[in-house]
């Protein structure tokens, strides 16, 4: 019997790589998702003639599919991961181009979960998609979250009667139907990393009084930055925070920075490579050099403290006028984590390009500033539970914490 609605409880998504053994290759429903859309767009070309009104052909391309989708931070592994499960490395090059097949399930309205073993009742695969857009918020009132896009040109519903012959249990595609099966238990899941779904005090800034050099054991960076893969790091020219990027707490146990809003996005730019004798691209490429954004908002208590001169108020430090620090910004490493396991390292070369300061008006706001941050082509993000057998957690230093 057909649904009367599809809500929350009923629809469950799973990833799996492409270029594998599709059917050896298991999908694994991901866990903590809290909204997803597909968008499909028919590129349509039209071509008109000399001698007549009427269009001559309205040609079809290749279609558009992108599929969005919101998870909160909770201990299960990232979206992001899951999309790119085989990837070399945890940088952005490294999961460039990584391929994956998206699955959407539809169980029977009448169920209590996606469940194994029970049938659904419609379910969609998308396949060749890569990572078009990246995004990590870490707001004040609600959950951490990540938003993730992905594009492909390919799009099966396995209930579509255009494609499935007869009832057979193989659409035109050689793709079984129903594959995307349910993994979650009738009981309910349960958040498994610490903290459960991650909130505002589940970003980490480390434990007070505790030594630059005992952070990791590792000194600092070229920047003069703390190296502790597992502490968040900020750029000290925010109020608060100190010299070597932590944000730690007085004797009244507040923070130095008073921090309401933290997020941090790339989006990839993807482009298609086409080749004469086949329709659809054999490539889509990340467009590198590619910007990625970092915004911290926090609440005044000074103002913004950023000076900006046309001379620079670095330059001319020591007396020289050609030294390479010379204008008004330096550059920052900022790296952030989560109780749950998300670390995120945005590299060392992080360049103030605004700041914001508002409110604070005559209806009784506070005033808050907004840093925006920007580098290139540096976002690195490792996950406690990330299953790939390339990199691992133990290991993560290395690329979370470089000198």
């Amino acid at each position: 019997m057909a649904n009367n609605r599809i809500f929350y409880a009923v629809q469950q998504v799973g990833l799996k790589p492409d270029g594998g053994d599709y059917h050896a290759d298991a999908f694994r429903a991901l866990h903590g998702v809290q909204s997803v859309g597909m968008t499909t767009n028919f590129n349509l070309s039209q071509v008109f003639e000399l001698g007549q009104i009427s269009i001559y052909e309205n040609i079809e391309d290749i279609p558009d599919v992108e599929i969005s989708m919101t998870k909160v931070l909770d201990g299960s592994p990232l979206i992001y991961h899951e999309a790119t499960r085989t990837a070399s490395s945890p940088t952005l090059s490294g999961r460039q181009n990584e391929k994956s097949i998206f699955a959407l399930g539809i169980w029977p309205d009448t169920e209590d979960a996606c469940t194994s073993g029970k049938q659904v009742e419609s379910q969609c695969e998308c396949s060749g998609l890569f990572v078009s857009s990246i995004a990590y918020n870490f707001p004040l009132e609600d959950s951490f979250t990540e938003d993730i896009t992905l594009v492909g040109n390919h799009k099966v519903w396995h209930a579509d009667s255009r494609i499935i012959a007869g009832g057979a249990t193989v659409n035109a595609y050689g793709i079984p139907d129903a594959d995307f099966v349910g993994a979650f238990t009738a009981a309910g899941a349960s958040p498994s990393g610490n903290g459960g779904v991650n909130r505002r005090e589940d970003l980490i800034f480390g434990p007070s009084g505790v030594a630059v050099a005992a952070l990791g054991g590792n000194g600092v960076d070229s920047n003069g930055y703390h190296r502790d893969s597992d502490v968040s790091c900020l750029p000290n020219y925010i109020p608060g925070i100190n010299t070597d990027g932590t944000n730690t707490k007085d004797s009244d146990g507040n923070f130095g920075a008073h921090i309401s809003n933290i997020s941090c996005s790339t989006d990839l730019g993807r482009e298609e490579i086409f080749e004469l004798g086949r329709k659809a691209p054999y490539h889509r490429f990340a467009s590198f050099p590619t910007e990625v954004t970092c915004e911290i908002e926090i609440t005044a208590t000074s103002g913004d403290l950023i000076s900006a001169t046309e001379e620079g108020i670095l330059s001319g430090v020591g007396g020289d006028q050609c030294l390479s620090d010379s204008g008004n910004l330096s550059d920052a490493t900022i790296r952030l984590a989560t109780c749950e396991g998300t670390r995120i390292y945005l590299g060392k070369k992080n360049k103030l390009a605004s700041v914001n300061y508002g409110g604070g008006d005559a209806g009784g706001g506070n005033a808050t500033v907004t840093y925006s941050f920007t580098t290139f082509n540096d976002m690195t993000v490792m996950h406690i539970n990330d299953q790939n057998p390339n990199f691992t957690w133990a290991a993560r230093a290395t690329h979370l914490a470089p000198a």
